[in-house]
């Protein structure tokens, strides 16, 4: 098997599993209880929050745990959207996230007017564009700093000074390129981060807020996580988050150096043997683990299933429904046309991967996109 879909999900550390048993046995209390067992967990948790604050470079009274970035997106839109409705003015990128985008939608039935940011053929948002939209009624801009299909980073700092100096909230997902890029969160107000991408278990999620920021919360209850996210915390998938941000860190540069060996390797090979294909955005700064390939003379779910049977695990930036594949939004954004979009795949390299990967990978493409051309 040659799993090269991690910025779908990645693998857990082993390290990380062997130590969830313990966290179950040890730690099972309720961390809202205030006897002995329950302010034992209670202090895991709020461990584990002050550590990873410490790793940001914030207080870990800004930091809340959540479900998954999905959750920290929703609560981040639907939180300010609630709490100062006297603004009504929102601008996203188009290449953000469908769990940004859907709740972009869901508030323009609420009389918000949502805008959509320009950006260029390479997925680089247009900062004179965000300069002029900006408004007296803007609430929020939403700009996502390494982009989930194609890896394209934003420059956070400068679209989070031009936010601060016109009086608006900033916020920005960082799913993707948490431990894998630097963040420098001086101007930023919300970021949210997902575990699973890191290499820790599904189910865990952290938002950062700025300190002083009163949002509403989503999910109403027990009060938890100072009143933003009710719910019992997850202790045991709190404390595996860190866990994996200890071995990211451990690990810092020969991580980021793998992968980034194992994308120029990916990139490098597959042009030298089918020439025609397109590497997304190529020349600009991206992420260090996501490439995106289009492939001119197939579709990507005919190429996508060809690969899976041989082995060979990615994915397309199409969406399937009712067995119709739509395009990429985030390619049409930059400029692609439908055809272009449909016949796209993404490849992401995860510190499990091998160079040895790669070179399967790309002999598998080669077969399977020499035979499909037969047929388009």
């Amino acid at each position: 098997m040659v799993y090269l879909d991690n910025a779908a999900t990645t693998p857990v550390f082993r390290e990380v599993l062997d130590r969830l048993p313990f966290y179950y046995q040890e730690y099972f209390s309720n961390p809202s209880s205030i006897h002995r067992e329950g302010q034992k967990a209670r202090h895991l948790v709020e461990k584990s929050r002050f550590n990873i604050a410490t790793v940001l470079g914030c207080s870990e009274e800004e930091l809340f745990f959540a479900s998954s970035g999905t959750e920290s997106n929703n609560t981040v839109l639907f939180g300010l959207a609630d709490t100062f409705a006297s603004k009504k003015h929102i601008l996203l990128s188009p290449i953000e996230h469908k769990s940004v985008l859907i709740p972009g939608k869901k508030l323009v039935s609420k009389g918000f007017v949502v805008e959509f940011l320009k950006v260029d053929e390479e997925g680089v948002v247009d900062l004179d564009h965000l300069k002029r939209s900006i408004t007296d009624k803007t609430l929020l801009v939403a700009v996502l700093h390494g982009n989930n299909e194609t890896g394209v980073l934003q420059d956070i700092e400068v679209i989070g000074r031009i936010c601060r100096e016109r009086g608006v909230f900033f916020f920005t997902d960082a799913v993707q390129s948490f431990m894998k890029e630097d963040i420098n969160l001086d101007f930023v107000d919300f970021l949210s981060i997902s575990g699973h991408k890191i290499n820790a278990p599904k189910g865990i999620g952290v938002l950062y807020k700025r300190k002083g920021i009163q949002i509403s919360p989503l999910i109403y209850g027990g009060g938890q996580e100072k009143g933003l996210r009710s719910g019992t915390e997850n202790v045991q998938l709190i404390a595996s988050l860190w866990d994996a941000i200890k071995v990211w860190l451990d690990n810092k540069h020969s991580f980021r150096e793998k992968l980034l060996s194992l994308k120029n390797r990916f990139e490098d090979t597959l042009i030298h043997e089918i020439p025609e294909v397109r590497i997304v955005s190529k020349g600009t700064k991206r992420l260090p683990n996501i490439s995106t390939v289009i492939f001119p003379k197939v579709d990507a779910q005919s190429l996508l299933i060809a690969l899976s049977s041989e082995g060979v695990y990615v994915s397309s930036g199409s969406a399937c429904s009712s067995g119709t594949p739509t395009p990429s939004h985030v390619l049409l954004a930059m400029g692609y046309s439908e055809r272009e979009a449909l016949s796209s795949l993404r490849f992401s390299f995860g510190v499990m991967n091998s160079l040895e990967d790669v070179d399967t990978a790309v002999d598998k493409l080669k077969s399977v996109y020499k035979n499909l051309s037969l047929f388009f």
